[in-house]
């Protein structure tokens, strides 16, 4: 009988793209892979066999994995790591299509020497959301995040869809940051270029409850030195003071 215990459970240090995975599967012996491991998602045990159940989704968003069966491989998700390792490369090289701003601030996050360096999970999910509002149309080829539309109802009452991007993170791995790094990227270059639509100067964040509410003040640049921007060493001091003309609103 196998086991799904390894011998090194942490293969990789947290401030850079992982090198390498562990392929486990049930009946089989672990196997350390190189490489990162593809984002895959498993139907629940009581679906896998219910021929009632169709995972077969036509927008072609998943697809069955023959190396990580029963699961699917999250299709947007993986070609959206190859396309954005391929900006990343072009734009710290002094290519690409981003604003002077984002530049600033995504050079900011990475550069050596940081007494607090960020998590490499963080800095991937800011700049995967930039990718998508700043890559040139090459890199953008083929990606379609589908709008969450309302229903023909609600557009009767003139309501509009949305475009959702969900950085998918686990527990412990900085969400918040994620929200400030991003928060500030948005803030800064609505203040910088009035005109670009693809900015906004106020952000809503939602949050479950009170308590989570109180804990998400720090997103607030008004906060000063007590805010995220301030503790987390999010954004350079000489846009400290433009980054306090926008406003972030905790609502729950």
């Amino acid at each position: 009988m196998t086991s799904f215990e390894v011998p090194e459970p942490i293969l990789n240090a947290p401030f850079v793209e992982p090198a390498y995975h562990w392929y486990i599967r049930e009946g089989e012996e672990p196997q350390k892979r190189a490489g990162r491991r593809p984002s895959i998602v498993y139907p629940p045990r009581d679906e896998r066999k219910d021929k009632h159940v169709d995972w077969s989704l036509t927008d072609g968003t998943l697809r069955p994995s023959t190396d990580y069966s029963p699961g699917y491989e999250l299709v947007l998700v993986n070609l959206l790591r190859e396309r954005v390792a391929a900006w990343r490369k072009e734009v710290y090289a002094g290519g690409g299509n981003v604003t002077g701003t984002t530049l600033e601030l995504m050079k900011w996050w990475r550069r050596e020497g940081r007494q607090r360096p960020l998590f490499f999970a963080q800095v991937e999910a800011a700049e995967t959301v930039i990718f998508l509002k700043e890559a040139r149309p090459d890199f953008l080829q083929g990606i379609n995040v589908p709008r969450d539309e309302p229903s023909d109802e609600r557009k009767a009452e003139d309501f509009a869809g949305f475009c959702r991007y969900a950085c998918k993170m686990a527990t412990g791995s900085g969400k918040t940051t994620v929200m400030g790094m991003v928060a500030a990227w948005s803030i800064l270059n609505k203040v910088h270029d009035r005109g670009d639509a693809r900015f906004s100067d106020v952000v809503l964040v939602v949050c479950p409850n009170v308590t989570i509410r109180s804990r998400l003040a720090e997103l607030d640049p008004k906060n000063g030195e007590a805010s995220i921007y301030y503790t987390r060493d999010l954004v350079p001091p000489n846009l400290r003071k433009d980054l306090s003309k926008g406003t972030v609103l905790v609502m729950n």
